[in-house]
C-alpha cells in the first residue's frame, strides 16, 4: 500500500464557502469547462455535498485501504474512492458510512458502486457513485492502494485538498487554489437572485427569450 503524506489543503474564504452554500452547482458550472464530473457518478442519497476530498486509488476487493483511510477523515472532509475501473464489488456499505459520518465528513464519492442503499438514505450523509450491488470488498491485506494521491473520479482528476461540490444535479471538483473562484461563486449568486425576479415575469407572460437576450438572434434565423 502506497501512502502519500497528506498535504496541508489551500485555504478558502470562509465567506465563499458560505456562499457556495446558498447556491446550486448548476449556476457555477454554467461558467466552468472542467471539473465538471462524469453524469455515470450520480447522487445515490439526498443532500447538498461540499467538503475536501481525502483520496484514495483501491484498483483490488480489499477493505483494509478504506478502513483505514476512515482514521484519517477531519470533520468536513469527503471520502473519495477511485475503484479504477471495479464497478462490480461495492467498497462502500452501511459501516463505512456511520463511521465516515461519526468522523464529521461531509459526504463520500466513489466512482464505483456501494451498497447498503437504504441504510445510506437512511443516514442521510450524500453519497455519488455509479450504482449498486450485493458483492462487497473483504479483508484481504494484498497490495495495490494509494492513499492521498491524485485519483480520477467520471474522466476528472481529483487531487486531495480539492473541493467537491455537488447537489441532486451532478457534482463538480473545484481547484481552491483558483484565483477567480470568488469572481465565478459571485457570479453564479447573482444568476441566482436575477432568477427569482424572472420567474415572476415568467409566470406574468413574459418571454424568456427576451428576459436573456435570445430574442435578438430571432431575424437571423
Amino acid at each position: 500500500m502506497i501512502r502519500h503524506p497528506r498535504a496541508n489543503a489551500a485555504a478558502i474564504d470562509p465567506t465563499i464557502l458560505n456562499e457556495m452554500r446558498s447556491i446550486q452547482p448548476a449556476s457555477l458550472g454554467h461558467y466552468l469547462t472542467s471539473g465538471i464530473v462524469s453524469p455515470q457518478i450520480r447522487p445515490l442519497t439526498g443532500g447538498k455535498l461540499l467538503g475536501r476530498a481525502v483520496t484514495l486509488r483501491q484498483p483490488l476487493p480489499d477493505a483494509i485501504p478504506v478502513h483505514l483511510l476512515l482514521d484519517d477523515l477531519r470533520p468536513g472532509d469527503v471520502l473519495v474512492i477511485d475503484r479504477a475501473g471495479d464497478h462490480h464489488i461495492a467498497c462502500v456499505g452501511g459501516m463505512v458510512a456511520r463511521a465516515a459520518l461519526a468522523a464529521g465528513a461531509a459526504g463520500i464519492v466513489v466512482d464505483g458502486v456501494v451498497t447498503d442503499i437504504e441504510e445510506l438514505r437512511d443516514l442521510g450523509l450524500p453519497v455519488y457513485a455509479r450504482g449498486l450491488n450485493v458483492v462487497t470488498t473483504r479483508v484481504l491485506d494484498v497490495p495495490g492502494a494509494e492513499l492521498f494521491g491524485p485519483v480520477l473520479i467520471g474522466d476528472v482528476i481529483v487531487r486531495p485538498g480539492d473541493l467537491l461540490f455537488g447537489d441532486a444535479n451532478g457534482l463538480l471538483s473545484l481547484d481552491p487554489a483558483n484565483p477567480d473562484m470568488a469572481a465565478l461563486v459571485q457570479r453564479a449568486a447573482a444568476d441566482e437572485a436575477r432568477e427569482v425576479e424572472w420567474r415572476k415575469r415568467l409566470a406574468a407572460g413574459e418571454s424568456l427569450a427576451k428576459l436573456n437576450g435570445s430574442d435578438k438572434y430571432r431575424s437571423a434565423s
